[in-house]
């Protein structure tokens, strides 16, 4: 008898899709709301119906032809439009709070643009690097700087959690989505965002997928870097590398040797192309890299990796190890126009992150190609490339 109104919220609603008394409750619920039209129930205000899955769809297996039951309630729903990620003045609000409650400094703008940079705004994420820092980074209450997010990054990606389990659980599930994701994130495709096609549709339910300018994109560089891990990890089953990029033969006092790195993956190609197939390492073969370079950075170094949609389809690979950068651009050969156009842009990313020397791998799909490398001057750039 209570004058407060009274909201049912139930989760998980999509895991239930199958149970068959569950269903005939929701039948029940909707009754109740159907007389509560008629003044004669009152018990609920509202029933909110939460799942992964568009709830609506679980009328597909609503009805029980042995047994009578009521009409389907998902055409009383209504959409849930609100956007549940974080803006960068909703983080930047946040850590303000903070550093005044804890005492820490922080360029509170600069912090929050490195934190929607890496996680679009998905609470989870941003709440989770926020609490590494705070818990095993920054015990003392330094400042926060960008080697903090960096590092926050690391640890989060090597963590398992409910969250991705379920993104690799439902990557390892489904083979199109697998595929899908793989030609997105690794080799460059560029595609519409239709909802229509269902591959597109079940990303984007997931929260994978978001509409960019019309095309599709992995939602945010978090699940774009574990998802690069999980596609190297499978990887490294396939193609012993182990003979090759032995950790010790790389390290310096300061950092890498990254122009030896690259020699010795040329070698790698070089000397297994033939018993590698052709198709395999054209589809593959920018991924063969990321796990060569995987155990040499181990442990002390962290790579991230974006993709560049241009005709030339490049992948940027920005590497950190101890207090070193090096940026690595991997592009398929398109001719010697798209080369130039390419070394101007490998040119300008180095200014953006104040680096004078950058890496270049091409690889040349032709018959007659050459290994060769060469290091070019752009821009009082320099650039070291290696042709596989």
């Amino acid at each position: 008898d209570s004058k407060k109104d009274v909201i049912l919220f139930i989760d998980e609603v999509d895991k239930n899709s199958n149970n068959q008394l569950f269903l005939s409750f929701l039948g029940m619920l909707r009754n109740k709301y159907l007389l509560r039209k008629q003044g004669k129930d009152k018990t609920f205000s509202s029933v909110i119906l939460a799942g992964v899955y568009d709830i609506r769809n679980l009328k597909l297996k609503f009805r029980n032809e042995d047994e009578k039951k009521y009409n389907s309630p998902w055409n009383i729903a209504v959409d849930f439009d609100i956007d549940m990620k974080f803006n960068e003045k909703e983080i930047e609000s946040m850590l303000k709070e903070y550093s005044s409650e804890k005492n820490v400094i922080m360029n509170t703008r600069n912090i929050a643009q490195l934190l929607y940079r890496y996680t679009s705004g998905y609470p989870f994420l941003v709440t989770r690097i926020c609490k590494i820092i705070d818990e095993k980074l920054n015990k003392e209450n330094l400042e926060w700087t960008e080697e903090y997010i960096i590092k926050a990054n690391k640890i989060l990606l090597s963590e398992r959690n409910t969250l991705f389990e379920d993104l690799i659980k439902n990557v390892e599930n489904n083979e199109e989505l697998k595929d899908y994701i793989f030609d997105l994130i690794m080799n460059g495709e560029e595609k519409s965002f239709n909802l229509d096609n269902p591959i597109i549709n079940l990303g984007n339910v997931f929260g994978y997928f978001i509409n960019k300018d019309g095309k599709v994109k992995i939602s945010n560089r978090i699940f774009e870097q574990r998802l690069y891990n999980y596609y190297s990890s499978k990887l490294e089953n396939k193609v012993d590398m182990s003979s090759y990029n032995f950790k010790e033969n790389f390290i310096t006092s300061t950092g890498l040797d990254f122009k030896k790195i690259l020699l010795r993956f040329q070698q790698f190609i070089k000397e297994q192309y033939s018993s590698i197939d052709s198709k395999f390492i054209e589809r593959e073969g920018r991924l063969l890299f990321l796990a060569f370079i995987k155990p040499i950075i181990n442990g002390v170094g962290f790579d991230f990796k974006e993709v560049q949609i241009s005709e030339e389809k490049r992948l940027d690979v920005v590497i950190t190890y101890l207090k070193e950068k090096y940026l690595v651009e991997l592009k398929i050969w398109r001719g010697e126009e798209y080369h130039k156009k390419g070394l101007k842009q490998l040119s300008d990313y180095l200014e953006i992150n104040e680096l004078d020397c950058g890496y270049l791998i091409i690889y040349n799909f032709n018959k007659t190609k050459e290994y060769k490398s060469e290091t070019i001057m752009v821009d009082s750039k320099k650039i070291f490339a290696i042709w596989v």
